[in-house]
Formats: structure tokens, C-alpha cells, sequence
């Protein structure tokens, strides 16, 4: 199965794309958010692209669990996007998915610019590979 994760932000969406078959997650692009028309049609391109059957979205919580103020809003920009893409949704835990990131491209030694624009669809990658990590344990 293809996926697509989001890291859904105020200004951004970092995206990602990864495989159940290979269980790998690719940072893809990061959209600057326009309008939900604008950014669902583009979302709904990368859908086509990449033949994705389910998109993962990162949840972002607060630490101790409760939900984040950063959450509502992630949740109502999916719920925005349903009516324009029919494919299920899934919700993943993406506390410390943006750290991660960016511990990781600094691991690889990427500038501090190209680190910026590049980061939000690092995150989602980080969460899509949790994700299909957590799926590989559970057929296991």
C-alpha cells in the first residue's frame, strides 16, 4: 500500500510519501498553504502521482497526551480537505517528529537554510516511518 503522510502547519504542510512493501518513507515536498481548494488540489495531484490509497497525518499532542491547540487546528484543516479527497485518513502520534527532523539533517550536515525549507516534509517523513514502523511490529 502507498501512503502520504501530512505534517500539517499554520503556513506549511510537509509531505511525505513511503510504501508498506518496502516499509520506507520519502520526504516529498513542502506546500505553502494557500486556500483549502488550493491546497487539496495540490495534495490531491501528489495523491495521483504517487498512486497513494491512504494518507497519514501527524497528530500533534502535548506531551503528556492531552491535546494541543495546534491539534484543533489540524483537525479541522483535514476535515476541510475530506470533501476533496476520498481516501481514508489516518491520525499518528507526532510529538517530537519535527526534533527528529531536524536532529537528522543535521546529522547529514544540511546548511541551516536549505534546513528550513526542507523540514516540514522531513517531519512527515519521521511520522510516516513511526507509522509504518508501528504496522511492521504489529503483523509481527
Amino acid at each position: 500500500m502507498r501512503y502520504l503522510a501530512l505534517d500539517v502547519g499554520n503556513q506549511r504542510v510537509g509531505v511525505a510519501v513511503g510504501n508498506s512493501e518496502l516499509r520506507l518513507a520519502t520526504p516529498l515536498r513542502v506546500i505553502q498553504r494557500t486556500s483549502i481548494e488550493q491546497d487539496a488540489a495540490r495534495l490531491l495531484e501528489l495523491v495521483r502521482e504517487y498512486d497513494a490509497e491512504t494518507i497519514v497525518v501527524g497528530l500533534p499532542r502535548n506531551a503528556d497526551n492531552t491535546p494541543s491547540a495546534q491539534e484543533t487546528l489540524t483537525r479541522h484543516f483535514v476535515d476541510a480537505l475530506k470533501p476533496f479527497i476520498a481516501l481514508p485518513f489516518v491520525w499518528h502520534d507526532e510529538r517530537y517528529s519535527t526534533s527528529a527532523a531536524l536532529q537528522q539533517q543535521r546529522a547529514r550536515g544540511v546548511n541551516e537554510k536549505r534546513s528550513r525549507a526542507t523540514l516540514d516534509a522531513n517531519a512527515a517523513a519521521v511520522i510516516l516511518q513511526d507509522y509504518l514502523d508501528a504496522m511492521e511490529k504489529v503483523e509481527s
